[in-house]
C-alpha cells in the first residue's frame, strides 16, 4: 500500500512539473505574440500592400505592369548612368522633331533630318542613348550600299544629343528612291566590329492623289499638291481622255499652266518660290520674286504659263521676266493682264522664272562653274530623264512663237502702270 501511495506521489509530481513547463511556455508564446503585434501590423501593412501589388499585377493591372516596365526602359535609355553590362547589339533611331520615323516615312528631297539615336543591348531589353560616354570606347562606320541621293549619313552630336543627321540631295525624282546603309559598331581598342546593321528609307515624292484624279470632271483645273506633285502617265491618261485630249489647265500656288497632255509621259510638278541665292547676291540692289519649278518637267506641247505678280504689280517700276537655266539669265517675252495681274507667256517647259524691277542683259552669267561644267554643275541637272534640263533652244522657241503677237506687249509690261 506504501509503495502504491509512493507511486501516485511520484506521478502527482511529474505531471505538475510538466503543467508548469507547459504554462512557461504558453507564458512565452503569449509574450512572443504580443511583442510582434506591432511588427505584425506594419509588416501585415506592407505584405497586403506587397500581395495587392502582386495580386494587380498577375491580373487587372497587366497593362498598368506593362507601361511601367516601358516607362523604366525608357528611363534607362535617357539615363547615361545607368548603362547595362556587356556590349551593344544594335542600333534604335526615334522619331525626329516632325514625327517622321526613318525606313516608314517618305523623306524629302533637300532636307536634313535629325533621328535621335540609342544602341540597345541584346537580351536585357535595354537601351540607352548614343554618348560621348560610350564612343570613348567605340565608332561608327558607315558604308553605302544603294543610291546616291544623299549628302550626309552619320551619327553626329549637336547640342549634347547624338542623332543619326540624314541630309537628302535636292534632286525632283519621280519616283521614290531606296536608300541603304551598312552602318558598324566597333570596338577602337582593337578594330574590331561589335556588331553591323542595316539601314533602309526611301526619299522623293508622292504621286497625285488617284482618289483626286477620278474625281475630276470635264473642264476641271487640276491643282497640284506639293505634297503629292508627280502625275504619272496613266493619270495624264485619264485627264486627256476627260477633256476629249484638249488642253487642260494645270495650276498651283501663284501659277497655271494651260497645255495638251495627251501622251504624256510621268512628271514632277513640285513649286516653291525660294529665291537663288547666286542671283540675289549678284544684284543686291534689285527686288525679285521668283517662280520654281523644281523637276523643270518639258511637254510635248507648248502651252501659255501665267505667273501671278499681284502682290509686286504695285512695287515694281518695271516687270521683268526672265529664265534661269544652266548658270545663265535669259530674256523672255511675257504680256501683263490687268485683269489677273498675271505676267502670261508661252513655252513647253516649266523651268525657274524670275520678275525682277530693274533689266539684266539676256545671256548674263551668274555662276561660271555651272557654265563651264564644273563641279556646281550637277545642281541644275535633273535626275529624271523625263523631264530634261532646260536649254537656250527652248528659250528661242518661246520667244518666236510670243514674238509677233506680243511684241507690243513686251512694252506693256514696262508701262503696266500707265494701263491700270
Amino acid at each position: 500500500m506504501k509503495k502504491a501511495i509512493a507511486m501516485l506521489l511520484a506521478v502527482s509530481a511529474t505531471m505538475a512539473l510538466g503543467v508548469t513547463a507547459l504554462a512557461d511556455d504558453v507564458n512565452q508564446v503569449a509574450d512572443t505574440g504580443s511583442g510582434s503585434s506591432d511588427v505584425s501590423s506594419d509588416n501585415t501593412s506592407s505584405d497586403t500592400s506587397s500581395d495587392n501589388t502582386s495580386s494587380d499585377t498577375s491580373s487587372d493591372n497587366t497593362s498598368s505592369d506593362n507601361s511601367s516596365s516601358d516607362t523604366s526602359s525608357d528611363n534607362s535609355s535617357s539615363s547615361e548612368d545607368e548603362t547595362p553590362v556587356g556590349e551593344p547589339t544594335s542600333l534604335v533611331f526615334h522619331s525626329d522633331e516632325d514625327g517622321t520615323v526613318l525606313g516608314e516615312d517618305l523623306l524629302e528631297p533637300g532636307r536634313e533630318y535629325r533621328f535621335p539615336a540609342y544602341v540597345e543591348f541584346g537580351g536585357q531589353r535595354a537601351k540607352v542613348a548614343v554618348s560621348d560616354e560610350l564612343l570613348k570606347d567605340y565608332k561608327f562606320t558607315y558604308t553605302r550600299v544603294t543610291a546616291s541621293g544623299v549628302k550626309n549619313f552619320k551619327i553626329e552630336e549637336r547640342k549634347g544629343v547624338h542623332y543619326l543627321v540624314v541630309e537628302t540631295k535636292d534632286t525632283t525624282p519621280t519616283k521614290p528612291i531606296d536608300v541603304k546603309y551598312n552602318v558598324k559598331l566597333v570596338r577602337k581598342s582593337n578594330n574590331i566590329s561589335v556588331f553591323s546593321q542595316e539601314v533602309k528609307f526611301s526619299y522623293g515624292y508622292d504621286e497625285s492623289n488617284d482618289d483626286y484624279i477620278n474625281d475630276l470632271d470635264k473642264g476641271d483645273i487640276i491643282e497640284i499638291d506639293n505634297s503629292r506633285p508627280v502625275i504619272t502617265k496613266e493619270q495624264f491618261n485619264k485627264i486627256a481622255k476627260l477633256n476629249d485630249y484638249k488642253n487642260v489647265t494645270l495650276a498651283g500656288a501663284g501659277w497655271q499652266f494651260t497645255v495638251n497632255v495627251t501622251d504624256e509621259t510621268t512628271k514632277n510638278m513640285v513649286f516653291t518660290n525660294a529665291g537663288i541665292k547666286e542671283i540675289m547676291a549678284k544684284y543686291p540692289d534689285q527686288d525679285f520674286k521668283f517662280f520654281r519649278f523644281g523637276g523643270k518637267p518639258s511637254f510635248n506641247s507648248t502651252g501659255k504659263v501665267a505667273l501671278d505678280v499681284s502682290d509686286i504689280v504695285d512695287d515694281y517700276e518695271n516687270l521683268n521676266l526672265y529664265r534661269y537655266a544652266n548658270g545663265r539669265v535669259y530674256k523672255l517675252n511675257a504680256s501683263y493682264n490687268a485683269a489677273d495681274e498675271t505676267l502670261e507667256f508661252r513655252t513647253n517647259k516649266l523651268d525657274t522664272f524670275f520678275v525682277t524691277d530693274k533689266a539684266i542683259k539676256d545671256g548674263t552669267v551668274i555662276d561660271e562653274n555651272v557654265v563651264s561644267g564644273g563641279s556646281n554643275a550637277g545642281n541644275n541637272v535633273n535626275t529624271d530623264k523625263n523631264n530634261p534640263g532646260t536649254g537656250a533652244g527652248d528659250m528661242i522657241n518661246a520667244a518666236v512663237m510670243a514674238g509677233i503677237a506680243s511684241l507690243a506687249a513686251a512694252g506693256a509690261v514696262v508701262a503696266k502702270k500707265n494701263s491700270k
